[in-house]
């Protein structure tokens, strides 16, 4: 396994297609800061544009996953300059840059939740593609428990998950959700032991990673997100027909049909990297 560390906050290592991130500060719960958000961002980026990895599996270290904002400067958070009502002069929180980093990727994203997430750490996993969770593990939506309203983009994530009605259910009641609860939602995919959470994560990340075209992947995730908030099926239509037409000029589609006849792997050779710059022109 290739190992490398980012910054001592956050931990990545490689090994066959699949990135390992773990956040990496569990004497405060990996409760995050500014600079823990700005290298997490920084791995995304980087392993987003590393053809070499095809997923990616987000987890903790120690005993959570992520306890939210590090408060332990907490007079930092006490106001907020601008005008409500106009929006002039209110900034963007800086861990928005999180969920618009994950809207963006080429590859998925599977969160492999292994203890508490709150605050941001439950924004986080709602903006990933998939998560597995452990059976003593529990998420909490808990803003309003803080005097907050939803923050890191987790109004738009959450009911896309969950459904309107969960979702308002879940914030407006800042409870601590149970892996069962949330597997009942649909908010996670599997409830595993604690040993198991980890090896079925990496070991769903390594079937993407040995069996599909990253390039169909790519095209894939980001037309699900999007259509989700398409006004009509015909918008899919059109551009599916176009993530088609792209694929074909790349030869996937071909290798994926003579592998099939030829009953042995595929083998191919589109670089995400290098052949989806058609992408850029679909959504500004």
């Amino acid at each position: 396994m290739e190992a490398n560390t980012s910054s001592q906050q956050v931990l990545v290592a490689v090994d066959r297609g699949v990135a390992l991130v773990t956040l990496n500060r569990p004497e405060v719960l990996n409760a995050v800061t500014r600079d823990t958000i700005d290298a997490i961002h920084d791995v995304l980026v980087r392993l987003d544009e590393d053809d070499q990895v095809r997923a990616i599996v987000v987890t903790g270290a120690g005993r959570a996953f992520c306890a939210g904002a590090d408060l332990s400067g907490s007079s930092k958070w006490a106001t907020r300059e601008g005008d409500p009502a106009s929006g002039e002069n209110v900034p963007l929180d800086h861990s928005s840059k999180i969920p618009f980093r994950l809207f963006d990727m080429n590859k998925p994203v599977i969160g492999a939740i292994n203890g508490a997430a709150v605050g941001f750490g439950a924004s986080f996993l709602a903006a990933m593609d998939v998560r597995l969770i452990s059976d003593s593990a529990k998420v909490g939506f808990i803003y309003a428990r803080r005097g907050i309203c939803n923050e890191c983009c987790s109004s738009f994530f959450l009911p896309r998950v969950v459904g309107i009605s969960r979702a308002v259910e879940w914030v407006a009641s800042a409870r601590m959700l149970t892996a069962a609860e949330l597997q009942e939602a649909g908010f996670t995919s599997a409830v595993c032991t604690p040993d198991e959470l980890l090896p079925r994560a990496l070991a769903l990340g390594h079937e993407i990673a040995s069996s599909t075209s990253a390039s169909a992947v790519a095209i894939s995730r980001r037309l699900m997100w999007r259509m989700l908030s398409a006004d009509h099926p015909a918008q899919a239509a059109a551009l599916e027909a176009r993530g088609l037409t792209g694929l074909m000029q790349l030869g996937d589609p071909r290798e994926g049909a003579q592998s099939f006849v030829q009953k042995r792997a595929p083998e191919f050779k589109s670089l995400p990297s290098r052949d989806l710059s058609f992408l850029r022109t679909w959504w500004q």
